[in-house]
């Protein structure tokens, strides 16, 4: 009995020597006017999450990012790229000729809004930038038209380059997308947008999406109970529920690819853990 009793134990302990403690990864930074899914509260080696942009925002980076065996995410976290304001817009004629301006309509944030022009090959929609840039998308959102168009980037010294453009009818209301192309598209002021038939152009939105300097990727800081949200110019730390942020709480893109470096973390609220004996009233 004894000896069966011994084998028991030793089986029990080789058992026990040979748990593998399966890597963790914590909830990952996120990009500012986005998010990722699904969200746990912590992830194991192997686990993938998806990152997204909220609408008329465009993802740059990874969509997806992977646990790795080390507890780290593999790749950068993403950014979402919100679209740039126009200075002025305008366009070379108008179908209501008591509307002094119709292309205000096309950028007015109201989808059921659109710009009108008279029909007639040629007639164009144009949009200065309030900051030139790298122009490297326009998103067009139309009515359930015909449509023949092209749209063009304007660089500073005057050159019109294509980023494609659209024939066809459009029977589902969504937006459209051009993708302006490098290395030419920098230095970019302005977007026309240029009718190819004698119908009107009619655009109920217009977005376009420019990187300007300076701009940085993921500054890839651990931070134990919290995680930051990122744009291409900042890093804002997000502490846990039951944690505060440090007085530093931000990072900023000092030059392209440079992050400021300072000291982030996340602090647990003692009134919150019950180590310090006195009780308080103070809401988190």
């Amino acid at each position: 009995m004894a000896t069966v009793l011994l084998f028991v134990a030793s089986l029990w302990s080789i058992a026990a020597s040979l748990t593998v403690e399966v890597p963790e990864c914590e909830p990952p930074d996120a990009p500012q006017f986005g998010g990722y899914g699904p969200r746990q509260d912590y992830y194991l080696a192997g686990d993938v999450i998806h990152y997204y942009c909220d609408t008329d925002f465009h993802i740059g980076g990874n969509f997806y990012r992977r646990c790795e065996d080390t507890g780290d995410w593999i790749g950068n976290t993403p950014v979402c790229d919100e679209p740039q304001n126009f200075s002025s817009v305008n366009q070379t004629s108008t179908a209501d000729p008591e509307d002094q301006n119709g292309a205000d309509r096309a950028v007015d944030g109201m989808r059921g809004t659109c710009s009108h022009t008279k029909g007639g090959k040629g007639v164009e929609w144009i949009a200065m930038l309030e900051k030139p840039g790298q122009l490297f998308r326009v998103m067009t959102f139309l009515p359930k038209v015909d449509v023949a168009y092209e749209v063009f980037m304007i660089r500073r010294n005057g050159q019109e380059l294509s980023c494609g453009s659209k024939v066809g009818t459009i029977d589902y209301l969504n937006w459209e997308f051009h993708n302006c192309p490098g290395p030419n598209n920098i230095d970019i002021v302005g977007v026309k947008i240029k009718s190819l038939s004698d119908m009107p152009l009619r655009l109920c939105e217009v977005v376009a999406h420019v990187l300007t300097s300076p701009t940085c990727d993921d500054p890839h800081v651990r931070i134990d109970n919290g995680r930051l949200l990122l744009t291409r110019k900042s890093a804002t730390l997000v502490c846990d529920t039951g944690y505060t942020r440090s007085s530093d709480a931000r990072l900023d893109c000092v030059r392209t690819g440079v992050w400021n470096r300072k000291s982030l973390y996340c602090l647990e609220r003692q009134w919150e853990t019950g180590n310090t004996g006195i009780e308080s009233n103070h809401n988190p």
